[in-house]
């Protein structure tokens, strides 16, 4: 249809719509008449085709023809008629200068121009100054905010807003269409890029902002500014049009007012966007909108601002510094900041460990911008922030509580209103808390939340408009929430009620002084009205009103409430008992420093303090005398009663009861702290002791807090001795592990050691050091605590003491990165708060907070890279990052860029650290002192030992060596071959610019082959070395290593014998035997390791798998000779059958022997009856079966084969996949057969035929058989692997589990496969391929070739003479169970990170599974290896089927296996179908015992997967009851033999030193396995969840 025609149907129908006529106020009728004589065709032939953007004006001239018959032309034309009409639907206004037919033709043209536009937009280009792009339903199917979006869009059209803009670019001397239009534009190409990168941001919500930002400028009235009342009309627009979400943002945009780092990503794109169009002047003085880079745009800006002093710049320069980190950051999710492209590659990120202090600045500071906005995206939307207050209201630990509280205070001032009041209603509920630090918190933010509700988005108002009624929100919050402070739910109980009322003060100090001096007089008015009748007030009641104001900014109120405030005291004074009296006299001291000495308020409190009887209570009238020491009163007398002896004492055990008031502890206190100022330090140690037990076990906060300060205070007058001991009690207290006892201590333990002399304070950093190894979490906590308070106050300690201590401060900073590098995530979050603290603290300068910043920020950045992003730990980061980025940014703009020293040597520190002992860490701090910055590579694989996974490793050395500073971890993404001169290059430039030096042991330059290898270009020889002496090895063999080979500078270091004798073998001695390894390892490693039952019963070095010594030959015609060895090792046998050909299975090696032999024949349809002798026999064959078949005809094997064989199982298998490999369908028994062969032959699923035969006759379908690998003896550990009763258990649940696989699939082969054999038949094969021989040599002879693993096969086991390592890889399960994903095996480096080690190797590799069918991990692994280019040699595996070997030919690549079957119906790995021994990984699973991987076995109760479809139910419940009782009979086996051995319960928490890799069945994160039982007795209650299932199953 050409364009015209299409057109003018368009027409037709968009006026005849019925939404279009209701808004005309037209019938069909009146339509008829105004558009029936409308020549359509040539009315648009002079605007078709369209080849270039119509004009409004050119669209009036072809529809003038209508609008001349519906009104006659306005004054001022059609066009500013057209816009003013357009005007008044965005902002209805009274319109006297139009008719209503001019109206109707207005709104005729705008439709015109709608119809018109659109086409226009199908002809022509895009034109992004001009045009928007706006959402696809594709995008918005990922938007919250879609339904919203979608009503924007409709009210775009409904309201001709377009058509304003196009009509407004030729009535107005604005481009108002091209700002908008351009910032949408920026936006969205911003958005779009950011999306496609995994940037989290809502591109409906994007898209509605942006084009809205700016539609409030049409609101504007003549002579309103509107550059600053556009935000007010533009809010005003969204919220009548139920567009709240989009107006949030658009209506806030303006960039000065804005805190940048707490927006939404939404909110910074559009800000970000709005700042870099601008509108600038062309050459005939006309405005046009230009896109501005980021610093031409501010400049721009600049230049354009009214009255920009100092202070504002600054301001702007803050803002503009965080827009420039926000554009970076944007790069890194491919970003083209030009906005040329719809985006470019990621900008990539080094390694935190190789980034220059300059990157390590910018990453922090990127770091800082991704938390923030993650944790906006998370809080501004409304299901997601309901999700994470509901998460905060159920949590019951005080320090999890915190974080949340302390998230909230960061970022609420941009929430909704309605997030907001739900806040209140949380914090509320808080100050019921049993943790006196939570509920201070929580009320202190109500205060905060009311002072700044509207502060986020507060907007100028246009003159004459009326309040907006929300403004009044606040001052009603305030009222409900004082009137529940100060009169809670009478049901609560009377210790409930003085809590909440208790913290009515916080909230009254944090509104009043952090509202603004406009509203603060109104906040006050509320609280004044409940001090006006003071007899109405309970007494518990008026105390807390007395408490409450007790330290209020009063200089913020109405004058006339001092007055208020007196009249209330005073009456209480009088007649309160002594809480009152004492509230009431801690009030007139208050109200003294705000009232003139004119005040009549003055000489009424004189009166009432004079008065007052106090005498009875010695801090009742030391109150007293001190007002009235200010008043200028007579005192003596009482002055007199003060100083009696035993006063003191007497106000000492008072403070320690529990019945004597809080506010009397309180003034207590300050009386005690008198007296020391009075009598000179006489009786200082006994009220300093009495202050530091008041802070241990005080019930009041307040009176700890109290103490805490006036043993500060104190502390001058102590002597050294004195101060000493006082900070050994405190110190002690933090040892008790109770966090009500030492959860007050660190704020002033910390800052009173500071008085100690530099070898006590030494003493206590090396406590505070030992306290970081404890187990209990509240202790390192505590230790945190107080060495981040002697870090903010360290200071004043060298003008105390005349000594800088730069070590000590580093020593201490390095113990607060321990903390951040511990394996518990509580105490990480602990380090990140003291850490964020720190930066946000008003005591630690400017200077010293530099210092701190260069001295920490490489390792922080590292350690925060490095943990595990749990949810509120990312709460934690992002706050704590908050305080780092904002110094970050001031210290740019304050002076420039930080200035680091960087050591001008790096030595590279290669090793398996398995463990990393503090031998390894003492050769770290030699070198280290010698000026290098150290990189230790730990190795991803080991040639011999079998060690720990490499993550594991990672993680205990970054534990070890987290406090020592120039110290890092090497990336394991970049492994360093030492043996390959192309990996030690790349090292080079990784240091290019620092002088490289290589760290050995002298025992890895006399054994490694890439040193005994002559030197070569690049090799090994021509690096530096530091060479670290051993005199001798592992094995106590001495060493004679000859350095000069090595053609490099070489350093020589000998380390202290007490740090040589640690050896890894030494560590694993002790472990086994449970004892302390602190001395040997780092001892915050030590709780790691017993916890995760690390390097227990674990074979140092990795076993040798040997070449198999059974041999299968066939022989088709055996002779007479070979029948008499048969009968000579088996006794008589029958004659032979001349048309059988013989398997025999030999044992090989030193005594080698006949085990058994199995005699068979292939036919085909035509050989039945010569078979059989029976025309009946061969019918029921011939019925039963199709083409070639194997008949099996005789069995024999030793009465006692010794080993673990079964040698008629091994013959069976043998036989049975080489005739699926010659394509036989089916296979046939038919002979003589003992009761224990035909059990045999039926756990094979042979089915016997149902009629009278001579001899037994049986039955099975081979065409498409299941397998059963059987490997439960490869999954334990030595000795149990190889303990009767274990093997006994093992054996029989083979053969349960063989019938049960029988049992879902009837009449079908099952074939058994013995995974040892396969083990030893593998690497005959290997071995050969390699050319090396299957016995270990000496010396070692290494072939050319390296085999490599990928799946659980050869787990921990080495082939001879062959290079061998694994790739770790594991099934990993979605939680649904629907999907599954290849992923790197837990506690190992991802996959790209072991294949590239493995390339360095420069070997081709043989790679080897035990399984190769549908290839899931192959599909995976297949493209990485041809992306780093690895040189693949072959596939070995132990089974291949015919759909695998397809798809290796599909690739390319060569296979070879052990066993071969055409078709492959299903396979059973035995050990993954038993609980608790095998398994696949759960992603996401919750590990409640260390050591144990959450998994799931694919057997009810924990799955019913597809392929059990095809099964009867009641096979699969027997399967499954039987899985479940393999397992538990085994583990019950294990558990005996444990208990035997060790005198102790095999319990879950010690599963690992039994099983290789155990692992538990998923139960959800909701529950949790006693760690304390053992595995079986969690399978019991398993296999009766399975019971009840059984009248659904059976």
């Amino acid at each position: 249809m050409d364009q015209d025609k299409a057109l003018r149907i368009r027409l037709v129908e968009t006026f005849n719509d019925r939404a279009y006529l209701k808004k005309l106020g037209f019938t069909r009728k009146d339509i008829r008449r105004v558009f029936g004589a409308a020549d359509w065709k040539s009315m648009l032939s002079p605007l078709l085709p369209i080849r270039e953007r119509l004009t409004c004006a050119q669209v009036l001239d072809a529809f003038r023809p209508v609008l001349d018959t519906l009104a006659p032309e306005p004054e001022e034309g059609w066009l500013r008629c057209a816009y003013q009409v357009a005007l008044s639907l965005l902002y209805p206004r009274a319109d006297e200068a139009h008719t209503s037919a001019q109206w109707d033709g207005a709104l005729c043209f705008l439709q015109f121009l709608q119809v018109l536009f659109d086409a226009e937009r199908q002809a022509l280009p895009f034109d992004p100054w001009l045009d928007f792009a706006f959402c696809t339903e594709e995008e918005l199917a990922g938007s919250a905010a879609a339904a919203e979006y979608r009503l924007f869009q409709k009210r775009l059209r409904m309201e001709y807003v377009y058509e304003l803009l196009r009509l407004g670019r030729e009535v107005t001397p604005f481009k108002t269409l091209e700002h908008i239009a351009g910032v949408h534009h920026a936006a969205m190409t911003v958005a779009r890029a950011f999306k496609a990168g995994g940037g989290r941001i809502d591109l409906g919500l994007m898209s509605g902002a942006a084009a809205a930002h700016d539609i409030g400028k049409f609101g504007c009235k003549p002579g309103e500014r509107v550059p600053y009342l556009h935000y007010y009309y533009t809010d005003q627009w969204c919220t009548r049009r139920g567009l709240s979400a989009i107006g949030r943002i658009a209506a806030n945009h303006s960039v000065w007012d804005l805190e940048i780092e707490n927006l939404s990503s939404e909110s910074l794109v559009l800000v970000y966007a709005d700042f870099r169009v601008k509108q600038s002047r062309g050459a005939d003085g006309g405005e046009t909108a230009e896109l501005f880079s980021l610093k031409d745009a501010f400049d721009v800006i600049l230049s354009k601002l009214d009255n920009v002093d100092d202070a504002k710049r600054r301001r702007y320069q803050f803002v503009y510094a965080k827009l420039r980190d926000f554009e970076e950051y944007l790069t890194y999710f491919g970003v083209d900041t030009t906005l040329e492209t719809p985006g470019v590659p990621p900008v990539p990120r080094r390694d935190a460990a190789l980034a220059s202090p300059d990157e390590v600045v910018y990453y922090l500071r990127y770091t800082a911008v991704d938390h923030n906005i993650r944790l906006m995206h998370r809080l501004s939307r409304e299901h997601l922030f309901l999700a994470t207050l509901e998460a905060a209201r159920s949590e019951k630990d005080a320090g999890r509580l915190r974080a949340y509280v302390s998230i909230f205070e960061e970022y609420f001032t941009y929430w909704s209103v309605g997030q907001k009041e739900q806040t209140l209603d949380f914090l509320y509920e808080l100050l019921l808390s049993a943790d006196g630090d939570i509920r201070r918190h929580a009320a202190a933010l109500i205060g905060k939340v009311l002072a700044g509700f509207l502060s986020g988005y507060k907007k100028e108002l246009p003159a004459g408009t009326a309040p907006d009624p929300l403004e009044e929100r606040p001052f009603q919050l305030w009222a409900e929430y004082l009137e529940k402070l100060i009169h809670p739910d009478r049901r609560l109980t009377p210790r409930q009620t003085s809590m909440i009322r208790y913290q009515a003060k916080t909230a009254v100090d944090a509104l009043l002084g952090e509202c603004s001096g406009k509203d603060a007089p109104r906040f006050a008015a509320e609280l004044l009205r409940q001090y006006q009748n003071p007899a109405a007030a309970e007494p518990d009641e008026a105390f807390a009103l007395l408490d409450a104001v007790m330290n209020a900014p009063l200089e913020r109120v109405e004058p006339g409430a001092y007055g208020t405030l007196t009249a209330f005291a005073a009456w209480w004074l009088d007649r309160g008992e002594a809480p009152q009296k004492a509230a009431a006299l801690r009030l007139f001291r208050h109200l003294l420093r705000f009232l003139p000495e004119a005040a009549p308020e003055r000489q009424v409190i004189a009166a009432a303090v004079e008065a007052a009887d106090c005498a009875a209570s010695a801090p009742l009238l030391f109150l007293q005398v001190q007002l009235e020491t200010g008043l200028g009163l007579s005192v003596s007398s009482k002055k007199a009663l003060l100083g009696r002896p035993g006063t003191a004492s007497t106000v000492s055990l008072d403070n320690l009861k529990t019945a004597t008031p809080w506010v009397l502890k309180a003034t207590g206190v300050e009386y005690l702290l008198d007296q020391v100022e009075r009598d000179g330090g006489a009786n200082a140690l006994h009220i300093a002791t009495h202050f530091s037990n008041l802070i241990k076990v005080s019930e009041h906060v307040v009176v700890r807090r109290m103490a805490g300060a006036a043993l500060l205070s104190i502390a001058p007058v102590l002597t050294p001795d004195r101060r000493n001991e006082i900070a050994v009690e405190m110190s002690k207290a933090l040892e008790t592990g109770q966090a009500e006892i030492s959860k007050y201590i660190p704020e002033y333990l910390g800052q009173f050691v500071l008085w100690l002399t530099p070898r006590e304070l030494d003493e206590v950093v090396v406590q505070m050091a030992a306290l970081l190894s404890s187990p209990n979490t509240d202790v390192v906590a505590a230790a945190l605590a107080t060495v981040g308070a002697m870090l903010e106050h360290y200071t004043v300690y060298a003008a105390r003491f005349g000594e800088e201590g730069g070590a000590r401060r580093r020593r201490m900073a390095g113990l607060l990165l321990k903390g951040l590098a511990d394996r518990r995530e509580a105490v990480r979050q602990e380090a990140l708060h003291i850490l964020g603290s720190l930066f946000a603290s008003r005591a630690l300068g400017y200077e010293e907070k530099t210092s701190l910043f260069t001295l920490i920020s490489k390792k922080l950045l590292f350690l925060i890279g490095e943990q595990p992003e749990e949810e509120l730990t990312f709460f934690y980061t992002a706050a704590s990052l908050s305080h780092i980025y904002r110094f970050i940014v001031l210290h740019k703009i304050q002076s420039g860029p930080f200035q680091f020293e960087t050591p001008e040597k790096a030595a590279f520190f290669p090793g398996t650290f398995d463990p990393f002992s503090l031998s390894h860490k003492g050769i770290v701090q030699a070198i280290r002192d010698l000026g290098f910055e150290v990189y230790l590579a730990v190795d991803e694989f080991s040639w011999s030992k079998k060690a720990q996974p490499s993550l594991i490793r990672r993680q205990i050395v970054s534990m070890s060596v987290a406090d020592e500073f120039d110290v890092y971890l090497f990336p394991h993404d970049l492994p360093v071959n030492l043996a390959t001169p192309a990996d030690l290059d790349r090292l080079r430039q990784v240091f290019a610019g620092q002088a490289l030096y290589l760290a050995v042991g002298s025992d890895v330059v006399a054994g490694a082959s890439s040193y005994k290898a002559p030197p070569s270009p690049g090799s090994v020889h021509h690096m530096n070395h530091i060479v670290f002496r051993r005199s001798s090895d592992a094995e106590g063999r001495e060493i004679d290593a000859d350095l000069s080979c090595i053609l490099g500078k070489v350093l020589q270091l000998q380390l202290p014998t007490h740090l040589e004798d640690i050896s890894s073998t030494r560590i694993r001695e002790n472990i086994d035997l449970g004892r302390d390894v602190s001395n040997l390892v780092d001892p915050t490693v030590q709780d790691l390791i017993y916890r995760n039952g690390l390097y227990l019963r674990e074979p140092q070095y990795k076993q040798l798998v040997r070449a198999s010594l059974l041999d299968f030959d066939r022989i088709a015609s055996p002779g007479p000779a070979l029948w008499a060895e048969l009968e000579e090792a088996l006794g008589p046998l029958p004659p032979p059958d001349p048309r059988d050909s013989v398997f025999l299975l030999r044992a090989s090696g030193p005594r080698p022997r006949i085990l058994g032999f199995l005699t068979t024949r292939i036919l085909n349809s035509g050989e039945l009856y010569n078979a059989f002798g029976s025309e009946e026999l061969a019918n029921v064959v011939r019925t039963r079966t199709a083409g070639r078949l194997q008949l099996l005809t005789g069995l024999w094997t030793v009465k006692a084969p010794g080993g673990n064989y079964d040698a008629g199982q091994l013959l069976l298998t043998e036989v049975l996949t080489r005739a699926a490999e010659d394509d036989c369908g089916y296979a046939v028994w038919w002979g003589r057969l003992d009761p224990a062969g035909r059990e045999m032959l039926c756990r094979q699923g042979f089915v016997p035929a149902d009629l009278e035969t001579p001899e037994p006759l049986l039955l099975v379908d081979m065409r498409s058989p299941a397998v059963l690998v059987q490997n439960i003896s490869t999954t334990l550990k030595e000795p149990f692997a190889s303990d009767r009763q274990v093997l006994s258990a093992m054996g029989a649940a083979h053969l349960r589990l063989q019938e049960a696989v029988c049992g879902l699939y009837p009449g079908t082969l099952v074939l058994s496969l013995n995974a040892e054999v396969i083990y030893h038949r593998l690497v005959r094969k290997l071995t050969e391929e390699n050319g090396v021989p299957a016995e270990p040599q000496t010396p070692r002879v290494l072939g050319p070739k390296m085999c490599v693993p990928f799946g659980k096969i050869l787990r921990g086991n080495a082939v001879p003479n062959t290079v061998t390592k694994t790739i770790h890889t594991d099934k990993v399960f979605a939680p649904d169970l629907h999907s599954f994903s290849i992923a790197p095996f837990p506690g190992y480096a991802p996959l790209e990170s072991q294949i590239r080690t493995i390339r360095s190797f420069r070997r081709p590799v043989m790679l080897v599974d035990d399984l190769l069918h549908t290839g899931n991990r192959m599909n995976v692994l297949d493209p990485l290896f041809r992306r780093e280019e690895l040189d693949i040699d072959r596939c070995v595996v132990g089974l291949l089927s015919g759909r695998g070997r397809d798809l290796m030919a599909a690739r390319g690549r060569k296979v070879d296996s052990v066993y071969f079957v055409p078709d492959l119906r299903a396979w059973f790995v035995e050990s993954t179908m038993y609980p608790f021994i095998g398994g696949d990984a759960v992603d996401k699973g919750m590990v409640s015992v260390p050591g144990l991987t959450p998994a799931v076995n694919l057997i009810l109760p924990y799955a019913f997967p597809r392929f059990y479809r095809s099964c009867g139910r009641e096979a699969v419940f027997r399967f499954s009851r039987t899985c479940i009782e393999n397992s538990r009979e085994i583990l019950l086996a294990l558990e005996r033999a444990y208990r035997e051995r060790f005198s102790r319960n095999l319990t879950l928490s010690r599963l690992s030193e039994a099983v290789i890799l155990p692992l538990s069945p998923d139960k959800g994160n909701c529950l949790l396995y006693d760690a304390s039982l053992p595995a079986s007795m969690c399978l019991e209650n398993d296999l009766k969840m399975l019971l009840r299932m059984r009248e659904l199953l059976e």
